[in-house]
């Protein structure tokens, strides 16, 4: 019987326990509401970059409890910080308002193909709460897949327990008033509350977030994030630097959130540029790209090129440093400049190449980016702006695959404060490389092409990839697209202003090669050797880099008026080109005038010659001819000081007293007599008693002289002590000069004597 009794005991027990535990198991409990952050593939962004597009963040969300239908979908607040300043443009000259974006449930895009867009704020989802601008209600229907459909002025009616539209009827709030609609993207403030200046950081307040339980998923996605790679720069190691995003959730709505760091980007050096082809052989003498009609006329020309013997002409060169570095501003630029496009809407014609260029630098104006998720390579984000067509089919061929169908609503802002939505993701320019030309040589000019094409790297003998064309900008490269030439074309080339800048635009690039361009400088002067122009012995230098750029540290903030993209300066200056001076250098390593003694010396210009029928190059020039003694006097006193062929101050021996092509100086040094052909020579007699040796230097580039000393007043047939030689040409030319012989650094004609 005890044991019985025992038994009794231990089933009720059981019982308890099991009717304790059978209400749990069975009620259907719903799953935590939990997120897994994503930034998908990381984009390569560019080091000189202050506002670089970093890679979407998206969310995937399930589980959680839907909210019930006809209640407030609870709020939550949503942060984003970086590891460096987030620089997305400012959509108002005041107030927080960005141009990042939240957008929810991936409307409009091969996901939801035909669920349209609307943001809040936009009509039919006021944003005109107690909580301000950019923060929009949302009334539940009970069915979370639709809680974010896009569409507007509709909510649940609470009399008839059914969805309908907000005609402020019972059971519904008035048409166009807050909790009307079910908007689905979004905008961001820059900073936080507690710190106005704390610039790594984007804020989505009071953003309606529903569970989607378990009948359905949520994806949020984060775009149109700009950052300061500067700040980052680039590694010097084989590591590469990257862009980290946090993601915050708080609010009404309990979350949890997988992964909430992301690295969103690389950092790379986006731009190589040197100097590609120097030029040191210019001469004074002779000019270059001066003729009629030419640059020191119109200030323009036609396939110019510098000239001359092995003359080539000075070139910088760009090259991306890695692939998709280049961007146009708009999709429209490469739908409309590509093999097989109809102008306007992006339709290919059959067999068409979408990223082949086509040859034109048409400058259209933009097209839509508004396909969430859509890779566009341009410099533009997500755009979305009234009254702008969308591409055709959108998004258009080569970025998706799916074309979007439903009709949608602009990004706008139609509450009592604007918040600038209608311009989010908009770049101010395409990518813009910046060549800074300094120290031109007074007396020069230098002219590049309206247009340079790029090539391919790895297939620079192929067809040419993209091209840009010179822009008239602001000192540090912005301003709206305004080309210099009506018809840009790499064979038209014009004048560079004297501030030395040179900008050019990308039209069209293509984002999966490593493109490069070549700009050729062309140097262009008129020889003017009376006013010893154009200027020797001055080295131009150039440095390359994007624009616009800026060193400000404004420029490093989010901004709501400085140009996006934006960069800083490029690299320290090169040098690209001089101009020498038009002269040939002769030492007479003995002459005497005195204790009975006299010397002649004859000097020929030999810059004439048969010319180019009979194979020579030479070009005829002319010029003074300067003296200078070195040794003793007469009766030891110093040595006569310097002249030249007119009598004047040294380095004034100016054009009317040249020794034309052609024609041979004689000079007597005792006398100072002698001729130029059969006119005189302009020389005196201030060498006699003069013991030592002379250097001569000649305005025109192919001298050649010969010395004779004998007895004074005696000539070649005396039969006194004579002695004659050939003077040595002290210029940097022929095979004296690699050896370390040569005393200037002019092109001379060094023969070996």
């Amino acid at each position: 019987m005890a044991d019985f009794r025992k038994w009794i005991y231990a089933l009720a027990v059981v019982a308890m326990l099991a009717g304790l535990t059978v209400p749990v198991s069975a009620q259907a409990v719903a799953p935590p509401f939990q997120c897994i952050a994503n930034a998908g593939v990381p984009p390569i962004v560019r080091g000189e970059g202050l506002t670089e597009l970093v890679g979407d963040l998206t969310l995937n969300c399930n589980g959680g409890v839907p909210t019930p239908a006809g209640a407030i979908v609870p709020q939550v607040n949503i942060a984003v910080l970086l590891n460096t300043n987030i620089t997305s443009k400012l959509t108002t000259t005041t107030g927080p308002y960005n141009e990042a974006l939240l957008i929810i449930d991936e409307p409009h895009s091969a996901v939801n193909p035909g669920r349209p867009i609307l943001n809040c704020g936009n009509t039919g989802a006021a944003d005109s709460g107690p909580s301000g601008p950019a923060v929009c209600s949302i009334v539940s229907v009970g069915n979370p897949s639709l809680t974010y459909d896009g569409s507007a002025n509709v909510a649940f009616n609470t009399t008839t327990l059914a969805s309908g539209t907000c005609t402020g009827a019972a059971g519904t709030p008035a048409s166009g008033s807050y909790g009307c609609g079910r908007p689905n993207v979004f905008q961001g403030r820059t900073g936080t509350q507690q710190n106005a200046g704390q610039f790594n950081s984007v804020t989505w307040l009071g953003v309606p977030l529903d569970p989607p339980g378990t009948t359905t998923s949520r994806t949020l996605r984060i775009t149109n994030i700009r950052a300061d790679a500067v700040f980052l720069g680039v590694s010097s190691t084989f590591t590469t630097n990257y862009i980290q995003a946090q993601i915050s959730i708080n609010g009404n709505t309990s979350l949890a959130i997988n992964n909430p760091q992301q690295i969103v980007a690389f950092v790379q050096k986006g731009l190589i540029a040197n100097v590609q082809n120097t030029q040191f052989g210019f001469l004074q003498c002779n000019a270059q790209n001066a003729g009629l009609g030419g640059p020191f006329t119109t200030g323009t020309g036609t396939s110019l090129t510098n000239f001359g013997s092995l003359l080539t002409t000075p070139s910088y060169r760009f090259t991306e440093g890695f692939a998709s570095s280049w961007k146009a501003k708009n999709i429209a630029h490469i739908i409309n400049n590509t093999v097989g496009s109809t102008t306007g809407n992006g339709t290919l014609t059959s067999g068409a190449s979408y990223w082949s260029w086509s040859g034109s630098r048409n400058y259209p104006g933009d097209l839509n980016q508004n396909v969430p998720g859509a890779i566009y390579n341009t410099e533009s984000g997500f755009e979305y702006v009234p009254a702008q067509a969308d591409p055709a089919p959108n998004p258009p061929l080569g970025v998706g695959t799916v074309p979007v169908t439903a009709t949608t609503a602009a990004l706008n802002s139609t509450g009592a404060i604007n918040t600038g939505i209608s311009g989010a993701g908009v770049a101010s320019q395409g990518t813009r490389l910046a060549l800074q030309i300094s120290g031109i040589p007074n007396g020069s000019v230098v002219l590049v092409p309206t247009a340079v094409n790029f090539v391919n790297t790895s297939n620079v003998a192929g067809p040419a990839t993209g091209t840009m064309v010179l822009v008239n900008t602001d000192a540090n490269g912005a301003g709206a697209y305004s080309p210099v030439a009506t018809a840009p074309s790499t064979t038209s080339f014009v004048q560079v202003a004297s501030s030395g800048l040179i900008v050019y635009e990308v039209v069209f690039a293509d984002p999966f090669s490593i493109e490069r361009a070549d700009v050729p400088v062309v140097v262009a002067f008129a020889a003017n050797l009376a006013q010893n122009l154009p200027q020797p012995g001055v080295t131009a230098q150039a440095a390359g880099s994007f624009a616009p750029f800026y060193t400000t540290a404004a420029a490093h903030n989010p901004s709501s008026t400085l140009p996006v993209p934006r960069f800083v300066p490029g690299l320290v200056p090169a040098n690209l080109f001089s101009i020498n001076k038009c002269a040939c250098n002769l030492l007479f390593p003995y002459v005497a005038s005195t204790a009975g003694y006299d010397t002649g010396i004859a000097i020929a210009n030999t810059s004439l010659d048969p010319g180019a029928t009979f194979g020579f190059f030479g070009t005829p020039q002319s010029g003074g001819i300067q003296f200078w003694y070195y040794g003793t006097g007469n009766n030891g006193a110093a040595p006569p000081p310097t002249q030249c062929t007119n009598s004047a101050a040294p380095g004034t021996c100016p054009a009317t007293t040249s020794v034309p092509a052609g024609q041979v100086l004689t000079y007597v040094v005792s006398s100072g007599g002698g001729s130029i052909g059969t006119g005189p020579n302009g020389l005196d007699n201030r060498g006699a008693g003069f013991v030592g040796y002379v250097i001569a230097q000649a305005g025109f580039q192919y001298c050649h002289a010969f010395a004779y000393i004998g007895a004074l007043g005696a000539g070649p047939l005396s039969t006194g002590i004579s002695e004659g030689y050939l003077g040595l040409i002290l210029d940097n030319s022929s095979i004296n000069c690699p050896g370390g012989l040569c005393r200037t650094l002019q092109a001379g004609e060094n023969l070996v004597h």
